[in-house]
């Protein structure tokens, strides 16, 4: 994967208006159905929620139940002690690190990073660690979208995280 240069002006309010136009976004085009969508509504105000629909309709077609290690996925996910959590990301952007005995997995969630820092921790291959969390993937309804190594950056800037706070 090329190095990126990071500008730490991403966009901060809406999902849709000016992501990926920074000198952070790849420079090498994947020709990805991702990429593709993303290009088309550049410009646009476009809500989050539609977002996320749009990109798991787009990865659907590399949807698994059994994530691998080593691999990056994003998905719905509804902790079991979420109660006791004091916050929460509805929606990880993960690369699967370790699986336990169980079927826990232990993974790096990039969004909880700060959206200039995500891409420092792609290119170092090394994550705090703030973003380690183990996920039961059940709990994920047993379905998680597969992002191709080459979408990785571009998933990584965009505003699909969803927390929840006590």
């Amino acid at each position: 994967m090329p190095k990126t240069k990071q500008s730490g002006k991403q966009p901060k309010s809406t999902a849709g208006t000016g992501f990926g136009d920074s000198k952070s976004s790849p420079k090498e085009s994947s020709g990805s159905k991702l990429e593709a969508y993303i290009n088309s509504i550049r410009g646009t105000k476009i809500t989050k929620t539609k977002l996320r629909n749009e990109i798991q309709n787009i990865l659907f077609d590399g949807a698994t139940e059994e994530p691998e290690i080593g691999k990056w996925y994003f998905f719905e996910y509804d902790p079991k002690f979420r109660d006791m959590l004091k916050m929460w990301d509805q929606f990880p952007f993960i690369r699967v690190l370790e699986k336990k005995s169980k079927g826990h997995i232990l993974g790096a969630n990039l969004h909880y990073l700060k959206t200039n820092t995500r891409l420092n921790a792609i290119n170092k291959n090394s994550v705090p660690n703030v973003a380690l969390h183990y996920y039961i993937p059940k709990r994920a309804d047993n379905i998680f979208f597969e992002v191709e190594e080459a979408d990785v950056q571009l998933m990584s800037q965009l505003p699909i995280e969803k927390f929840h706070r006590k």
